[in-house]
């Protein structure tokens, strides 16, 4: 922890978020998936908890710490190619709270970690691919009445297919002006990320099941 606040340096908004007026549109995306996000959320019933609304609010500031850990702690290959645990605080974070709150769960840590520790400009496309990790778990566990971990495997497969090989295959083309071509040969590696990320998902998934206050957390 020391060496990450020894890291933190004056924050240069107009750095981080200089791409706000050419890159206008990607903010526009982030707003819309949002509008989109909330909608969807208010309009299902919340069956994982019955969680007090200040006690979402600490759970939610609990997961985009983690995330934001998660993001701090990336391994950084290439400008392209990063692996990390972000996945999985996603995941966790979207099979405890449900959709909404585990979006913003991840896309707050993403968006915290942009700011403290950025790797360059913010890119909103990335922090949607971000928040869906959080957002894909929480309607599916919510929704499906099938066997948890079927359920989980679901989760990161269409988690891969929409966040790392749709979402941010788009927000690193745009950002890098890479060829779809070029970005694709590193989709064997995420998927490696990914699966890695799936089982430890699962093992704590299993985990939370047994410490969670059942009265609190529906984790069936």
């Amino acid at each position: 922890m020391e060496n990450l606040l020894a890291s933190v340096t004056a924050f240069d908004f107009a750095k981080i978020f200089g791409n706000l007026q050419k890159r206008w549109y990607y903010y526009l995306a982030l707003f819309v998936v949002i509008a989109i996000i909330v909608v969807v959320t208010l309009l299902q019933k919340n069956r994982r908890n019955n969680l007090s609304p200040t006690q979402k609010i600490v759970y939610t500031a609990v997961m985009s710490a983690l995330c934001f850990l998660a993001n701090y702690y990336t391994i950084k290959v290439s400008d392209v190619l990063q692996i990390s645990l972000v996945a999985t605080v996603g995941f966790l974070s979207g099979y405890m709270l449900g959709s909404g709150l585990g979006f913003a769960s991840a896309f707050i840590g993403d968006l915290i970690c942009g700011i403290v520790a950025p790797f360059g400009a913010y890119n909103p496309i990335i922090g949607i691919g971000t928040g869906l990790w959080g957002f894909i778990p929480g309607v599916l566990f919510n929704n499906l009445r099938i066997n948890q971990i079927i359920t989980a495997i679901i989760s990161f497969i269409l988690c891969f297919i929409f966040n790392s090989f749709l979402v941010n295959t788009l927000g690193l083309s745009l950002m890098y002006s890479m060829t779809f071509e070029s970005l694709l040969v590193l989709l064997p590696t995420k998927l490696l990320v990914v699966a890695i990320n799936a089982v430890i998902s699962i093992l704590l998934m299993l985990t939370l099941r047994k410490i969670l206050p059942k009265h609190k957390f529906h984790l069936y």
